[in-house]
C-alpha cells in the first residue's frame, strides 16, 4: 500500500502540468493575409505585359537563346526542289536547361530583314517531349523547305536563317553547313516546315 500513495502523487502531478499547457495551443493565431508585391503581381501582368513562356513540363530551366548555339546542316537529297536541314541546338552555358516543342526558323535577307516565308510545324519525326540539355550537349531537329526560283514573286530568298524558342522572328543567326555562299543570297524558300525537338537524329530529317 505504501508503493501505491508514492506513486499517486506523481500521476495527479503530471496531469496538473499537462492542463497547464493546454491554453497556450488555444492562444496561437493565424498571420493576415499579405498585402506585399507579390499579391499584386498578377493583376500587373494582366495590364498589358506579355506574360513568361510556360516552363517545360516539371518545373524545369527553360534554355533561352542565350544559352545555346544553333548549327544547321543541309542534307542532299535527290529532288533539288525539296531541300532538307538538320538542326543542332547545343548548350553553350554552365548549366543545364530544357528544350520543347519547335523553333522558329526566319529567312533573312543582305539587309537583315526576315523574308516572309509559309511556315508549318509538324509533329515529325514525333510529338514534342522535354530534350534536357546538360553543358555541351545536343538536341535535335529537321526542317524542310521548297525551293524556288528568285525571279517569281512568291519567292523568298536570303542569306542567313535566324532562330528562337518564342514566335519572334528575331534572335540569334544559326551557323549554316553546306548552304550557299551568303554574298550569293541563294538560300530561297517557297515554304517551310519545321520539325519537333528530339534528344537524337533517328528519325529527324527522314520525313
Amino acid at each position: 500500500m505504501r508503493a501505491l500513495t508514492t506513486v499517486l502523487p506523481g500521476l495527479l502531478l503530471i496531469t496538473a502540468l499537462a492542463g497547464c499547457s493546454e491554453p497556450a495551443r488555444d492562444t496561437t493565431t493565424a498571420a493576415p493575409p499579405s498585402t506585399g508585391p507579390a499579391a499584386t503581381a498578377p493583376s500587373a501582368a494582366g495590364a498589358g505585359s506579355a506574360a513568361p513562356a510556360a516552363p517545360p513540363s516539371g518545373g524545369k530551366a527553360k534554355c533561352t537563346v542565350k544559352d545555346v548555339a544553333v548549327t544547321i546542316t543541309a542534307q542532299p537529297g535527290d529532288d533539288p526542289k525539296v531541300q532538307r536541314g538538320l538542326v543542332a541546338v547545343t548548350n553553350t552555358a554552365k548549366q543545364a536547361c530544357t528544350v520543347r516543342g519547335w523553333l522558329t526558323i526566319t529567312l533573312v535577307n543582305a539587309a537583315d530583314e526576315a523574308v516572309a516565308v509559309p511556315t508549318e510545324t509538324v509533329p515529325e519525326p514525333g510529338p514534342d517531349v522535354d530534350v534536357d540539355l546538360k553543358p555541351g550537349t545536343t538536341g535535335f531537329a529537321g526542317i524542310k523547305w521548297t525551293t524556288c526560283d528568285k525571279s517569281e514573286t512568291s519567292c523568298g530568298a536570303g542569306n542567313t536563317i535566324r532562330f528562337n524558342f518564342t514566335k519572334s522572328t528575331t534572335g540569334p543567326a544559326a551557323q549554316l553547313d553546306g548552304f550557299p555562299a551568303a554574298t550569293k543570297s541563294d538560300i530561297t524558300m517557297k515554304s517551310l516546315q519545321v520539325g519537333s525537338l528530339q534528344p537524337a537524329t533517328q528519325g529527324v530529317v527522314a520525313w
